[in-house]
């Protein structure tokens, strides 16, 4: 890992190009962080930015919600969509100097990871995890490492997706043979940069870690990084955005009590509803 450190560290196109993590982004961190947090803070965080209400307001009308009458109004757009889906829906917008698309790459990459983010929602709510928002916090950020690399070294990372289709090899492993580093590593330098709580840094580092529930890692850090890894497997099967087909064991799928296909095809429909509801309002177009 030091090694790989030193490595990143002297990659000045690399490091000089991770965006400041935006100032509405920290605010939501924060509010999904404070038990105590109330309606009107988050009110305060949208009204930053006035393309925040007008897409919440799209989303609260769309056939999705199956409402009968149109709301006009923010605070009902919030009760409708609910506190802790806003939160995160608002922390992903805020992150639109992350998703400047110059190619398909760059697109599939943030297709792939709001299809996570949606995923790890639907299971935490699944498991009876109040912190569903702060869970979809985790789908959404776990490729950013993959994200940063994609924005400078298109072409390395154009043969690192190369040799993944070509040879069905994990995006780690061929990352690591083509850069010497791979997605974890970055995504942990771009959290240690951002400051990030430990358990979303830890969650970005290791989520394609398949060990986790052999390690000494306590429990509920094992199980947001579980969940990460499910969720990504799930939308990995519906070929969402950028994927590799990776597989959770049978030992992965039962530590999640979600080891019964029948409830994994249920939450992949739910995946695929949620995901074209929300695509629109973070990507800023309809689905694919």
């Amino acid at each position: 890992m030091t090694v790989k450190k030193e490595k990143l560290t002297n990659l000045p196109d690399i490091v000089s190009d991770i965006p400041s993590l935006p100032i509405v982004a920290s605010r939501i961190l924060h509010i999904i962080a404070d038990d105590k947090s109330s309606l009107e803070e988050l009110k305060k965080v949208i009204s930053m930015d006035q393309s925040f209400s007008s897409r919440l307001l799209k989303v609260a009308n769309s056939p999705y919600y199956r409402a009968s009458n149109t709301i006009s109004d923010i605070t009902d757009a919030i009760t409708r969509i609910g506190f802790t889906t806003v939160q995160a829906l608002v922390f992903a917008i805020s992150l639109k100097d992350l998703r400047r698309a110059s190619n398909k790459t760059d697109i599939q990459l943030w297709e792939h990871s709001l299809a996570v983010s949606v995923a790890t929602g639907l299971i935490a709510r699944e498991l009876g995890m109040m912190s569903s928002g702060e869970m979809f916090v985790y789908g959404l950020l776990h490729d950013i490492g993959k994200v940063v690399i994609n924005l400078s070294l298109k072409k390395e990372y154009a043969d690192v997706i190369r040799i993944v289709q070509e040879q069905d090899l994990p995006f780690f492993e061929a990352e690591n043979k083509i850069l010497g580093f791979d997605h974890g590593d970055m995504g942990k330098y771009v959290a240690d940069q951002w400051r990030l709580p430990a358990d979303l840094t830890f969650v970005i580092a290791n989520h394609h870690e398949t060990d986790i529930l052999e390690s000494h890692t306590a429990i509920d850090l094992k199980k947001k990084t579980m969940i990460v890894r499910a969720a990504d497997a799930l939308c990995s099967s519906l070929d969402i955005g950028l994927t590799y087909s990776g597989v959770l064991s049978e030992e992965e799928w039962q530590f999640l009590k979600l080891a019964n296909l029948k409830k994994q095809d249920a939450i992949r429909a739910r995946i695929m509803e949620e995901y074209q509801a929300y695509r629109v309002f973070i990507m800023g177009q309809g689905p694919r």
